[in-house]
């Protein structure tokens, strides 16, 4: 095992090693630093990233307590243009299916096959009669389609952790995956959110490919951590000069068509004082 022993598995670091086992090695092992863009509209890419940071402060302020006026205000004076438009979807569709109890920004740890796992959550809504959602705020030009989203590393992920730490949030009673649902909101669509049910049968199959995924890269050597065959990934790539797959970054709008996401770095998170659930 080459990873430190103290290593967290995460939804961004494992879909990391699913779009490319070599660049989790050189980001995670190795800790590479190389200094390419990863589109060539750089100023804009950034900005719409940092903007995105400052939609989701907006709304954790709101869910505390902050009130809708005051963090209307903050909208208006934002630099970006599209986040007035953003956050007043958000105060016309969202508030509404807030009915229950709220974990705003909750990290949630447990442990698969020996090894650890960290979902953290913008939203987790505990309603009266037990069912437990999962809230998600993105503010990518284009929704991913649901079968895409099924897929994608976070709903398997934030779904199973939750299920698992439903004790902590019901009062000691364990939900079922029927009582779970995860939702993906858009801020660019905001009138249709992406609702995605959860089952036993999606739980058992979720947990089986995670165990396999965690226990493949925990127990991989270096040459295990092999280059993506997907070359159309290696546009969007820091590392693909290192990798001789090019120099030139792909364009936003090949970003946006691909149906790619803006990395969210996990944020820095004190691992010691996390409730921990054994599964």
């Amino acid at each position: 095992m080459i990873l430190p022993n103290d290593f967290v598995f995460t939804q961004a670091n494992l879909q990391d090693y699913v779009d490319c086992p070599y660049r989790f090695y050189l980001r995670y092992v190795l800790r590479t630093r190389w200094p390419a863009l990863v589109v060539d509209q750089a100023l804009d890419f950034e900005q719409r990233g940092q903007a995105g940071g400052r939609f989701h402060r907006l709304v954790q302020q709101y869910l505390l307590g902050v009130s809708a006026e005051r963090i209307e205000v903050l909208a208006e004076e934002d630099p970006w243009p599209e986040l007035r438009a953003w956050w007043a979807g958000f105060l016309t569709h969202v508030p509404p299916w807030l009915v229950g109890q709220r974990w705003v920004e909750m990290p949630l740890t447990a442990t698969l096959v020996g090894q650890r796992l960290l979902a953290k959550y913008d939203l987790l809504l505990v309603e009266e009669q037990g069912n437990l959602t999962i809230f998600d705020w993105k503010t990518s030009e284009k929704p991913l389609s649901k079968a895409r989203l099924l897929e994608r590393i976070q709903t398997r992920l934030y779904r199973l952790v939750v299920l698992q730490a439903s004790p902590m949030l019901l009062n000691h009673q364990s939900a079922a995956p029927e009582q779970i649902s995860m939702h993906y909101w858009y801020a660019t669509h905001p009138q249709t959110p992406i609702y995605l049910i959860y089952s036993q049968a999606d739980f058992d199959r979720d947990r089986e490919y995670l165990a396999h995924l965690v226990e493949t890269v925990a127990n991989a050597e270096v040459e295990d951590f092999l280059r993506t065959a997907d070359l159309a990934r290696c546009r969007f790539c820091v590392y693909r000069s290192h990798c001789e797959r090019g120099v030139e970054a792909g364009s936003l709008e090949e970003f946006d068509r691909l149906e790619l996401e803006l990395d969210d770095p996990d944020r820095l998170i004190d691992f010691d004082d996390l409730p921990e659930i054994e599964f």
